[in-house]
């Protein structure tokens, strides 16, 4: 008896680009950023604000000038580019909006269905759409990628040009013999303090934009709860705003202080604790960004306590509130003195939940993180807390 075996033919790169998947996938991302990029450039106010910051490149001799909504333009265009090879190289991947739109179009479907079953008017509206779990966690993943994508590209940029002109006015202070607590104050501190906010800014600005498998930094899973998303927006723009009013802004990036001794050992020791936070966000690396379970990285400051870039930032911040407690309470002033405590508080209060909701979303799925949260006890103090 003959038996025949069929071959199947490989599939050519031309084959992936012209399949249903690719379109499905590719044309559904475009969709995406397309929508996206209407509510950032005509509908929202804040986003539109954000727009029309400009990077003026006077300071090289050259007359001419960045914008952030030209950045974001340029990426959109370099990000629609980039979507061909990419999906091609991985046809198994189906894109978060098309698994969303997907998602979606059932949930409709599924809630008309049960409304016709349940009322005798064709025409009544579903009430309840009730998302699958993979079309939620794709459609959180893409509102993540919405409002902070834009932001990150903001400050990446603002502090470009602020890195650079406290390097160009250090190398000029330094050429004209400045020096000491003079050079200190106008240059030398700001330029630390602006390449540790870039390299900070820089690698979470990768991490929204890109993912890729080789990078092992794919989202896995997004915070699914509201108090999660909560207390993480509030320490952001424009909600921050709002927080403020309760708990207002005590605190200075470059506190100052007669004592020269004491001047330099607080503001290097600032400096120290920013860059312990900068620290953190290489160590996360193309992994770096929020509301999300990505991988668990346990090197760097993450061998010695869970939340080093939070307890980072908040050391920065009480230091930079002394100048004003003193002030305050030379003065006498104990009212204000005591809201400035309540309102530093009340920040580091806002951080620890944030890390207490971040634990919590980690903690959902079988990952690592509970052996990690059992190998580094601290959260964020060692041997304290």
């Amino acid at each position: 008896m003959n038996v025949s075996i069929a071959t199947i033919a490989p599939v050519t790169p031309l084959g992936r680009l012209c399949s249903w998947r690719f379109a499905s996938s590719y044309l559904s991302t475009l969709a995406f950023i397309g929508l996206s990029y209407w509510i950032i450039a005509s509908v929202s106010d804040f986003h539109r604000s954000i727009l029309q910051g400009q990077w003026h490149l006077g300071m090289f001799s050259i007359e001419a000038t960045i914008s952030v909504h030209a950045v974001l333009v340029t990426l959109v265009v370099l990000y629609a580019v980039i979507l061909v090879p990419y999906y091609a190289r991985y046809p198994w991947m189906r894109s978060k909006s098309f698994t969303f739109m997907q998602g979606l179009w059932f949930a409709l479907r599924r809630s008309r269905a049960a409304k016709v079953r349940g009322s005798s008017s064709s025409m009544a509206l579903p009430t309840t759409v009730r998302l699958s779990p993979l079309a939620r966690q794709a459609g959180l993943a893409l509102l993540l990628k919405f409002f902070f994508a834009p932001l990150m590209i903001n400050w990446c940029l603002i502090h470009i040009a602020n890195l650079v002109g406290s390097l160009l006015q250090l190398a000029t202070a330094v050429d004209s013999g400045v020096s000491g607590r003079v050079l200190f104050d106008t240059s030398l501190f700001w330029a630390a303090f602006q390449l540790i906010l870039f390299v900070d800014t820089l690698l979470f600005t990768l991490g929204y934009i890109i993912e890729l498998p080789a990078l092992g930094n794919r989202i896995r899973s997004v915070d699914p709860t509201f108090f999660g998303w909560f207390i993480c927006l509030i320490c952001y723009p424009p909600f921050n705003d709002f927080t403020m009013r309760f708990l207002e802004w005590r605190s200075s990036d470059f506190p100052h202080f007669e004592n020269d001794l004491l001047h330099l050992g607080i503001n290097v020791t600032l400096l120290m604790a920013l860059a312990v936070f900068s620290w953190a966000s290489i160590a996360l690396g193309f992994k770096a960004s929020n509301l999300t379970n990505r991988g668990i990285v346990t090197h760097g400051p993450y061998a010695l306590v869970r939340h080093p870039a939070y307890a980072a930032k908040n050391l920065a911040w009480w230091l930079g509130a002394l100048p004003t407690i003193g002030m305050t309470i030379a003065d006498g002033n104990w009212r204000a003195t005591g809201y400035t405590l309540v309102a530093l508080f009340g920040w580091t209060v806002i951080y620890a939940l944030r890390a207490i909701t971040e634990e919590r979303h980690l903690l959902m799925y079988d990952n690592g993180y509970a052996q990690y949260a059992q190998s580094v006890r601290w959260r964020f103090i060692p041997r304290l807390w």
